[in-house]
């Protein structure tokens, strides 16, 4: 590292020492020379980053992109969002999709733009395979599929696989939706099967009702002991006819 390199880099430090009176600067501000002087060295970082990351060395490149990231000032929003989204791109090769997920949501609120964020936001969304990620990989794929500057920048390969993907996870959805729906139910029966065990009942004892009229539902309550006589009874007059 250059003495210039290590001026910087000692003002960003002294930057945050400051007496209780003091009010503490957040984002130092630096000259249009010292910024170009971070982001040239914040540049070196992703460079070993992508380094590591083509080595399939994932976290390795991970903490280069990090470096890069604490490095680089705030107001290159473009370069952070780089540096995020490499990270993203990481920990989807490690099949850590949730955190894939937050860096490119971190990339995109820097640079809303950046289409590569965008798809591998999706992409790890659709691996998550729940109700909530998978509308969200809906969702970007969507956006990706509709504006054009997104689009126009996918080779045919990738729009392929957006086309499709759109095609595919509405159906996928509303299956996961009516399992989670019976999970739930279940759910809220167990629950209400404990709570109604203590006056001797449970969900059995009630039923829901439509009313062809109007279409709307209400909840009966059903006497298991009387429809067990009816039920005797009944088998009581058939035997003797």
């Amino acid at each position: 590292m250059t003495t210039s390199e290590n001026n910087i880099q000692d003002q960003m430090s002294d930057s945050n020492v400051t007496s209780e009176q003091e009010t503490v600067e957040v984002n130092p501000k630096f000259t249009p020379e010292e910024i170009e002087k971070l982001v040239e060295l914040a540049n070196s970082y992703k460079i070993t980053g992508n380094d590591y990351f083509a080595k399939m060395k994932y976290n390795e490149a991970i903490i280069q992109y990090e470096k890069a990231l604490d490095t680089c000032p705030d107001e290159r929003k473009d370069e952070r969002a780089i540096y995020l989204g490499n990270i993203g791109a990481c920990y989807f090769k490690l099949e850590k999709y949730k955190d894939a997920v937050d860096s490119c949501t971190k990339a995109l609120e820097d640079s809303p733009t950046y289409t590569k964020a965008l798809l591998r936001r999706a992409q790890s969304n659709e691996k998550l395979n729940t109700l909530s990620s998978l509308t969200s990989a809906l969702e970007d794929y969507k956006a990706l599929q509709s504006t054009s500057s997104h689009f126009s920048t996918l080779n045919s390969q990738t729009r392929k696989q957006v086309n499709t993907s759109i095609q595919r996870l509405p159906p996928q959805i509303s299956i996961i939706q009516e399992k989670e729906k019976n999970e739930m139910l279940d759910k809220l029966k167990d629950l209400g099967d404990k709570f109604l065990g203590n006056f001797g009942l449970s969900t059995k004892n009630f039923k829901m009702a439509q009313d062809p009229n109007t279409g709307s539902y209400s909840v009966q309550f059903v006497n298991n002991a009387e429809k067990s006589n009816d039920q005797k009874n009944e088998g009581n007059d058939g035997s003797s006819s």
